[in-house]
């Protein structure tokens, strides 16, 4: 699926996500592929945490923006119907 072109038409492709899910289960098996035990403690796990979280916002923004005509086209559409 192009995500840089969402056809809002398509129920299958207006379902998809803006912004993916972030779950502890993805947390900690972030934590053990990446941080080696010793280094694991507060500042370093929340330092990764919010790496990630900017990374998925930054993600986000880029799908998002990427379909802001879609959004629109289809926002006033609707409004026409």
């Amino acid at each position: 699926m192009d995500f840089n072109n969402i056809d809002l038409n398509d129920n299958y492709e207006r379902s998809q996500k803006i912004l993916e899910n972030y779950t502890f289960e993805t947390l900690l098996l972030e934590i053990y592929c990446n941080i080696k035990k010793e280094n694991i403690n507060k500042e370093v796990i929340q330092k990764h945490f919010e790496s990630e979280l900017k990374a998925k916002i930054t993600e986000a923004k880029q799908i998002f923006e990427s379909n802001i005509d879609n959004v629109i086209k289809y926002a006033k559409n609707e409004r026409n119907d």
